[in-house]
Parts: structure tokens; sequence; C-alpha cells
């Protein structure tokens, strides 16, 4: 069995920019209640694209939670973080990127977080693991940026699927 085969997807003809606005409003009580600015930036006139929309959705939505563990939670003193959505059309693709400002991921965590590996355990990227196998069988990508220098940190994750 490929890749591709692993996971049944119910594809349709979906409006992502839609799609992604819907799910990231689930998300935005929690933001506030950590004081977290969330938000969604779709370039206009983005094609349909052929996905299984529930498949997607979780995954920005596992994506958004995982960023919430790691970005600053706001205070009275000082207000959180922010998480960024955006969708681009790139080269035949659609991409979503997941940015927050957290801490990043660390040089020797960031190249194994996507490989997989027996015993692997709860907050160990698993979650990651699973998005990954939603985007592969969509016949797309992901990646995992971070950055974590003393100046500038955060995490994005990029997912390009195919416009089809």
């Amino acid at each position: 069995m490929s890749a591709t085969d692993a996971i049944p997807l119910r594809r349709s003809s979906t409006d992502l920019p839609a799609l992604i606005a819907g799910t990231v409003e689930t998300l935005q009580e929690q933001a506030a209640a950590l004081d977290v600015a969330l938000t969604v930036d779709a370039q206009p006139g983005l094609p349909l694209v052929n996905i299984d929309a529930e498949k997607i959705a979780w995954a920005v939505a596992t994506l958004v939670g995982n960023a919430f563990r790691y970005v600053r939670r706001g205070s009275r003193r000082r207000p959180g973080g922010g998480i960024h959505v955006q969708l681009r059309a790139e080269d035949g693709s659609v991409v979503i990127r997941v940015e927050d400002d957290g801490p990043g991921i660390t040089p020797d965590k960031l190249e194994r977080l996507l490989v997989r590996g027996a015993g692997v355990r709860h907050g160990a990227g698993l979650g990651l693991m699973l998005i990954q196998d939603v985007v592969v069988a969509h016949g797309g990508t992901i990646e995992v940026q971070s950055r974590s220098d003393g100046f500038e940190s955060g995490t994005t994750v990029v997912l390009r699927v195919p416009v089809t």
C-alpha cells in the first residue's frame, strides 16, 4: 500500500479560505482565553481545491492547537503571542502556513520531528506524523521550519496540497 492509499479520502471541490476561516473561528474563544492573537490571511482568488475538507480542517486545527501549547500566554502586564494562518497559491499548489511566535524547536528535535520510529509517545510529534499522512494522501507535502535564537523565535508548518 502506498502512502497515498494509506488514508481514505472523501474529496470534494472546496473553498479552502472559507473552510480554514470556519475552522479557525471555532478556536477563537480558546485564543481569547489565552490572550493569543489568532489570525487568518487568505490570498484573494484562490482556486477551489479537490480535498477531503474534514481531514484538512482537522490538520489545521491540530496545528493551531499545537501552537497554543507553546505560544506565550498573555497576562495583565504583557500581551500574549500570536498564531497566523496564511493561504497562498504557489506553483500549482495551495499552501497553508501555520506560524507561531513561540520558543521554536531546537535543531536536534526538528530533524527528527517527522521521522517515524518505534515507541513514539504522546507529545513527541505524533500529531505532526498524522498530519503528514493526511497531506501525503492528498499528494502534498509538509515542512516544518523553526527558529529559536535569542532575537527571533517561532515555528512555521507549511502544508502544500496540489490544486486538482
